[in-house]
């Protein structure tokens, strides 16, 4: 269902964001995000001037994983941004090289990347990617059969289609026990 009409208003602020998921020839995944921020009226700070429509900020971040969900590389970019200090932040993902992506994956790009170190624009694509990386690999693995006889680790009561006891999860994995 749609959200109900607003009240009559003006856009001030665009935020675009995709992300997209690939296998690759080498039998990696690649997870790319993009955030695109830009503002309906020119906007200026000390450092920068922004046309209306144009990006004030224009980030990528990709996490190439293998199959066990571990990280084997990073790649960031910041076209643009509203500070040239905020090229920076790009070498503050470079630790996240060997973690595993899982249950705490939120908590453990924080142990790993400083906020003042890190960028909270890339920060917040970090959240989708995870997210993405699930839904391009796991249908992979899923017509392999890995989930045949059990779900994977982490997805019962993850949500209430996966609750335990829900008709997905009884349809999908008839033996699991309902405790």
């Amino acid at each position: 269902m749609p959200l109900p009409d607003p009240v009559e208003r003006e856009m001030l602020h665009r935020r675009v964001t995709e992300v997209v998921g690939y296998h690759r020839r080498d039998l990696l995944w690649d997870i790319e995000a993009r955030l695109i921020d830009s503002k309906t009226r020119p906007y200026a700070n000390p450092w920068r001037e922004v046309l209306s429509g144009k990006p004030v900020h224009d980030m990528s971040l990709r996490l190439t994983v293998d199959t066990d969900f571990r990280i084997r590389a990073v790649d960031v970019a910041s076209d643009n941004n509203p500070y040239p200090l905020c090229s920076e932040a790009a070498s503050a993902f470079a630790p996240l090289v060997g973690l595993t992506i899982g249950p705490g994956w939120k908590k453990n790009v924080r142990e790993r990347i400083p906020r003042s170190a890190g960028c909270t624009h890339l920060a917040e694509l970090i959240g989708s990617v995870g997210s993405v990386m699930f839904q391009t690999i796991l249908p992979v693995l899923q017509q392999k059969g890995a989930f045949d006889k059990h779900p994977r680790p982490g997805l019962i009561d993850s949500c209430c289609a996966y609750r335990r006891g829900s008709d997905v999860v009884k349809h999908l994995w008839p033996n699991l026990p309902i405790k």
